[in-house]
Formats: C-alpha cells, sequence, structure tokens
C-alpha cells in the first residue's frame, strides 16, 4: 500500500529540484523551522548550490534565496545566522552555508486563515458514529479533525454556499 506522501513527493520532485530543493520539506515546514513571526514575512525561494565535479549525495554550501515582505529585509538580515543554523539543524548536516535576501514589492500577505467553525451537537454525534469502526487511535483522532474541519467549514468558504 503507498502512501499519498509518496505519490506526492515523486509528482513534485522534478519541480522542486528545478529550484534547488532536494524536496519539499523546507517549503512546507518553513513556518516550523525559522517560527511564525519570520514565516508570515518571508518564504523561500530556491537554494543555489555552488559548482562541483561531480555530483555528491549531500549538497553542501548552498545558498538560500529568501522572498520578503517590502521592509523586512533588515530584519530577516540579523536573523540570518539563526535561519542557517535552524535549516541545518532541520537537514542534519551543513546544506546552506549564506543567505540572500530578495524583497518583493508584489508580497501578498493576504488574509490569515480563520479557524473552521465548531461543530454543532447532532454533526458532532454524526462524525463519531461513523468514526465508531477506527480501531486505530491516532487514525481515528485524525479522521475526527478532518471530519469537523470539513463539516464545520469556514467562514466565507465556498463550500458553505
Amino acid at each position: 500500500m503507498h502512501t499519498l506522501d509518496k505519490q506526492f513527493r515523486e509528482l513534485t520532485k522534478a519541480a522542486f529540484a528545478r529550484y534547488g530543493f532536494a524536496q519539499m520539506d523546507l517549503t512546507a515546514r518553513w513556518p516550523e523551522i525559522v517560527g511564525e513571526r519570520l514565516s508570515r514575512h518571508c518564504r523561500p525561494e530556491r537554494i543555489k548550490w555552488p559548482r562541483r565535479e561531480g555530483e555528491t549525495a549531500q549538497k553542501l554550501g548552498g545558498t538560500l534565496v529568501i522572498r520578503a515582505a517590502p521592509g523586512r529585509g533588515l530584519d530577516l538580515q540579523h536573523e540570518t545566522p539563526h535561519i542557517v543554523e535552524r535549516i541545518n539543524r532541520f537537514h542534519g548536516y551543513g546544506a546552506i552555508a549564506a543567505v540572500k535576501i530578495v524583497q518583493d514589492a508584489q508580497w501578498a500577505e493576504g488574509p490569515q486563515p480563520q479557524p473552521a467553525r465548531p461543530l454543532d451537537a447532532l454533526s458532532a454525534r454524526a462524525l463519531g458514529e461513523r468514526l465508531e469502526a477506527v480501531a486505530d487511535p491516532a487514525l481515528k483522532a485524525a479522521l475526527a479533525r478532518l471530519g469537523a474541519g470539513v463539516l464545520g467549514g469556514r467562514p466565507g468558504s465556498p463550500q458553505n454556499k
């Protein structure tokens, strides 16, 4: 049995490799790596790897290009040593040696996603009844969160119309 995660990695591998990312983990887990405060104002754009003879299994000494909101470059510049340390700790080796910050006048922070509405008693009971047959507690909890998100909907969501 193949997981959806494995299929997604195979489908996106070429696109992420084009921008220097060996895999999507750095972009997907960016808020976790650099922290919520910084991740609201910047995102990783690509990694530029130094040219070397032969291909090594682990690429070393890359330059991470970060796209930032206008006026946030100086703040990010002060955080650069911490960002490099966190990324290298995430990878487990010295993948990143430098950071280049590009401020983007077209930065669109957009509204923060709103949490799902809480379920009414009838929907919560119906969801609980559907999940009674699931034996694995971790899977049951994950399905309960998914069901609550889908059934609760989000304010202003097209699903609510």
